[in-house]
């Protein structure tokens, strides 16, 4: 499994303007083939901060989404906002969690 773990920062004001590409990025990626969990959240206490979480069955299926018209997409709407700011992380690995 692979785990994508990230932030991005943007004028709050952008936020709002980008909303429809992000719910529409994370609508049509929850479809893929390989996808187990795709999320974008506003932090509330640093307005303009975007977390984004995912998890993914391989790099296969990771490598594929960035190849998806919806990540053109994606990348385009980036271009019409003020990015201040991003760091993507990815993880590989299984985690197993032992009971209490």
């Amino acid at each position: 499994m692979l785990i994508v773990s990230g932030t991005f920062s943007f004028p709050p004001e952008d936020v709002a303007r980008l909303l429809p590409a992000a719910n529409a990025m994370a609508e049509a990626t929850r479809q893929e083939d390989g996808c187990i969990e795709y999320e974008f959240s506003e932090r509330i206490d640093e307005p303009g901060k975007i977390r984004l979480f995912e998890r993914w069955e391989s790099a296969l299926h990771l490598a594929a989404h960035f190849e998806t018209d919806h990540m053109a997409t994606w990348r385009a709407a980036l271009g019409d906002v003020t990015v201040l700011g991003r760091s993507i992380d990815k993880y590989e690995g299984t985690f197993e969690i032992t009971p209490l």
